[in-house]
C-alpha cells in the first residue's frame, strides 16, 4: 500500500502531465529546484505546507483538489 507521500507525488505527476508541463517547467514556475520536485513526485520527500500551497497555485487548482487520490 502506498504511503501518503507516495500518493501525493503521484498526484502531482498526474496533474503536471495533464497540463503538459515538464518537471523542469513546473519546478521553475514553483520556484523550487528540479531535483527536489523529482523527489516529491517519487514519494521520497514530504514537502512543507508552503510548498504544497505553491504547487496548487501554479497548477491552478485548490488544495482539496490536490489531495484527491
Amino acid at each position: 500500500m502506498a504511503t501518503l507521500t507516495e500518493k501525493f507525488g503521484l498526484r502531482i505527476r498526474e496533474l503536471r502531465k495533464k497540463q503538459g508541463l515538464t518537471q523542469e517547467k513546473l519546478a521553475e514556475l514553483a520556484k523550487m529546484d528540479y531535483s527536489y520536485l523529482n523527489l516529491i513526485e517519487a514519494g521520497k520527500r514530504n514537502p512543507s505546507l508552503k510548498r504544497v500551497a505553491k504547487l496548487a497555485r501554479v497548477l491552478k487548482i485548490s488544495l482539496s483538489e490536490l489531495f484527491k487520490f
